[in-house]
């Protein structure tokens, strides 16, 4: 099953190249800011609003990088230097009302000695739009594998829909995202297939000039079945979150620094693993807490951007030590490094 969950995770992953740093500080959603970068992925129309130049990883020994522009036609181009990557061509273009990601990916071993041949196959393409009623984004992938042995091989399929509309007020909110994917994953008689639709109402909270914050509250759903093959029976579980709630603030520090928190708190209303399984409360099936927070920097150079997501916090019981560079540890392992033009 381990194996299944890692292509799922990886299906979608090829294309979405765009800064992360930022929104992961944030609560890890770029849908509720409609302003960043990171949304080229999740709405493809996004890419004709950039001509920028990027790359992330910035200080690890991996990273990807990404190059976007154009004037009536705009044209990016995608480049993975992380290990899973496989990428041959990495493409993205827009005309000013639609946009369009493109991505293909294939690799291949063989080991004459060890008498073993393996490679791998993946496609995918993204397709979005922008509408008198909101925003749409469409993306579609698959992939295949093959280890050059008469053992049943891998494929997977998915697709995910995004909408967002800027105009839409309930209660205390007066922006709606909406999110849906699915994935399959088989190999011979053995399945993974994956569902989740999740819809959030967001508003921006009333701040003080330098400071930006975003709430939101929805619901979830999660459907997964599994089946080992062998005559095996499936085993599906489920899960009802509500309420998903989402908070992120950014401040100024100065004109050209800024502090960012982001916090993520589900409750799961109704779960269950089979039918001998069933919880509720703030965690998830294996008991692990559904509330997490983050914490990350953003420096601004005006055409120049520098975002980190700090994975040591003790930045803030003891700032004066890393402010004059004493410390041991370093606050991030990577950062994103964007100029714009």
């Amino acid at each position: 099953m381990k194996f299944f969950k890692t292509i799922i995770l990886s299906l979608f992953c090829s294309i979405a190249f765009s800064n992360m740093d930022r929104i992961d500080a944030l609560g890890g959603n770029p849908g509720f800011w409609p302003e960043d970068d990171a949304n080229v992925f999740m709405f493809p129309t996004m890419v004709n609003n950039l001509d920028m130049i990027q790359v992330s990883g910035a200080g690890s020994e991996t990273g990807k990088a990404m190059v976007i522009w154009g004037e009536n036609t705009t044209w990016g181009f995608g480049f993975d230097g992380t290990d899973e990557g496989n990428d041959w061509f990495n493409l993205m273009w827009g005309n000013g009302t639609y946009g369009a990601l493109f991505n293909l990916g294939m690799d291949s071993e063989t080991d004459d000695a060890m008498e073993t041949e393996l490679s791998s196959f993946g496609l995918e393409m993204g397709f979005g739009m922008n509408t008198s009623y909101g925003e749409w984004g469409l993306s579609v992938a698959s992939s295949s594998s093959d280890d050059g042995t008469d053992a049943d091989q891998p494929s997977a399929f998915g697709f995910g829909l995004n909408f967002r509309s800027t105009d839409c007020n309930v209660w205390l909110f007066n922006n709606m995202l909406t999110h849906v994917h699915f994935v399959n994953v088989e190999a011979g008689d053995a399945l993974l297939s994956d569902m989740q639709l999740y819809v959030n109402y967001f508003t921006s909270m009333p701040a003080a000039e330098g400071i930006n914050a975003i709430f939101s509250m929805g619901f979830g759903y999660w459907n997964q079945t599994y089946n080992a093959g062998l005559g095996n029976d499936d085993l599906v579980t489920t899960s009802f979150t509500l309420p998903e709630v989402n908070l992120g603030v950014e401040a100024d520090v100065t004109d050209w620094a800024k502090v960012r928190f982001g916090l993520n708190h589900q409750y799961v209303l109704s779960g269950s693993v089979g039918d001998d399984y069933s919880w509720s409360g703030s965690v998830d099936e294996n008991g692990e807490s559904n509330f997490s927070w983050n914490f990350g920097l953003g420096f601004d150079y005006g055409t120049f951007t520098l975002d980190m997501v700090l994975e040591n916090t003790n930045l803030f019981n003891d700032p004066v030590r890393y402010i004059t560079g004493r410390n041991d540890d370093a606050l991030s392992s990577s950062a994103t490094l964007t100029w714009r033009f």
